[in-house]
C-alpha cells in the first residue's frame, strides 16, 4: 500500500530529527544544569526531578492515549498533524529522560543501568508509535 510506505518513510524522518534534537538537548541541558550548581543543591536537584517527573507522565499519556488509527492517512495534512503530535509529546518524553537522568547523577552519582533504563524506556516509545503505526487498516 503506497500510503503505507509514505507514512513509514516519514515516521523515520521524525524519529531522525527527533534523536538529533534530543542530542543537542542533551549537551545543552548537562551544561544549564552544571553551570547553574544544581548539582551541589541536592533538595532542588530533588525538586527538579519531582516536576519534570509530571511533565513525562502528562506526556507519556498523551502519547500513548493518541492512535494513528483515527487519521485518514491518505490525507497529508493528518498524517503530518499526526506526526507533529506524536513527535512533540516523544520529545518531550526524551527530554525529560535527560533530565532526569543528568539530575540523578548529580544526587545519587553517575550508574549506568539507569541511562541504560532510560535509553530502553525511550525505544519502547518510539516502537510503540511504530506499532500504532502497523494498526492502521489497509483502505
Amino acid at each position: 500500500m503506497p500510503c503505507m510506505k509514505t507514512i513509514i518513510k516519514e515516521y523515520i524522518m521524525k524519529n531522525i530529527v527527533l534523536l538529533a534534537l534530543l542530542l543537542f538537548s542533551y549537551f545543552t541541558i548537562g551544561s544549564y544544569l552544571s553551570s547553574i550548581n544544581l548539582a551541589s543543591d541536592k533538595t532542588l536537584s530533588g525538586s527538579v526531578l519531582v516536576a519534570m517527573s509530571i511533565i513525562a507522565v502528562i506526556a507519556c499519556f498523551g502519547n500513548f492515549a493518541f492512535t494513528y488509527e483515527k487519521i485518514n492517512i491518505k490525507i497529508p495534512f493528518h498524517r503530518y498533524l499526526a506526526h507533529f503530535t506524536t513527535g512533540l509529546l516523544t520529545l518531550v518524553i526524551g527530554v525529560s529522560l535527560i533530565f532526569t537522568s543528568i539530575l540523578l547523577s548529580f544526587i545519587i552519582g553517575r550508574f549506568i543501568l539507569l541511562d541504560v533504563l532510560f535509553i530502553l524506556l525511550y525505544a519502547a516509545c518510539v516502537g510503540y508509535d511504530l506499532w500504532d503505526i502497523m494498526r492502521i487498516e489497509p483502505a
